[in-house]
């Protein structure tokens, strides 16, 4: 019965959901971050979609918090790269299209009373490449751009990013498994470059609803940049622009 069928697979989402936090929460004992967001995706044609996000951060053991706003523009062009697996069908990309454009404006601020207060406005520009692998597993390489005006300071870096991840599925869960590494490189101050990986789970929970949990890895880098690990989960939401339908008039002779 669909009815059912609909009902077993919210009680595995949810299930699945809860295992994965808890083996996340296992690994994020030591975590010394937590980052929370949602994250929501508007297709408005083939070629462009909206991007809005809405995030924080919470360390441990510290009133530390900050949080962030942003909206973003992704232009998608045609495809660039042989397509592979036609089935493959992305919940984070348009079908067929490898690769796209992004650009945005990001806010970012700590309340006023913080330990270490700041105010961020950052304009993103990204250009990113998908590529299929054997085992129907996604390469995705990003390169980001980050504009920063930080307390009333300029600058700007380099974010190189390498995303592998692979869907996998069951007759009632469906869910992405991946992994990334990322660097950030700063322009005209590499004491504060970063080295980051992650690992992370995506749960499909409803057809256009998707529930994330991950653990990220900052690696030390001396003086300035400290070993962090910290425990997120985001909320995802993909929405579509219903097409027109369009009704032939019939002419009369």
């Amino acid at each position: 019965m669909p009815n059912q069928k609909f009902f077993i697979r919210i009680c595995l989402v949810l299930l699945g959901a809860g295992l994965a936090q808890d083996a996340m929460a296992q690994l994020s004992q030591k975590a010394q971050e937590v980052w929370p967001a949602t994250d929501a995706y508007y297709s408005i044609n083939p070629k462009f979609r909206l991007y809005g996000t809405i995030s924080g951060t919470k360390r441990e053991e510290s009133s530390y918090s900050d949080g962030a706003i942003g909206l973003f523009v992704d232009y998608f062009t045609f495809p660039v790269v042989k397509k592979i697996h036609p089935s493959y069908a992305h919940a984070d990309s348009l079908p067929g299209r490898f690769m796209y454009l992004r650009a945005g404006y990001q806010y970012s601020a700590t309340p006023e009373s913080s330990e270490d207060p700041f105010k961020e406005s950052m304009i993103v520009t990204e250009a990113n490449a998908r590529f299929y692998l054997p085992w129907t597993m996604l390469l995705t390489w990003k390169n980001r751009f980050d504009w920063r005006i930080s307390n009333g300071e300029f600058n700007s870096r380099y974010r190189p990013r390498l995303n592998v991840e692979k869907d996998l599925q069951t007759e009632y869960l469906t869910f992405t498994a991946y992994g990334f590494v990322e660097y950030f490189a700063n322009v005209g101050n590499s004491a504060v470059n970063r080295f980051k990986t992650q690992l992370g789970v995506e749960l499909k929970v409803l057809k256009h609803v998707n529930y994330e949990v991950f653990w990220n890895h900052q690696f030390e880098h001396q003086p300035e940049i400290q070993s962090v690990d910290a425990f997120g989960m985001t909320l995802k939401i993909y929405m579509a622009r219903k097409a027109k339908k369009q009704h032939k008039k019939s002419e009369s002779q």
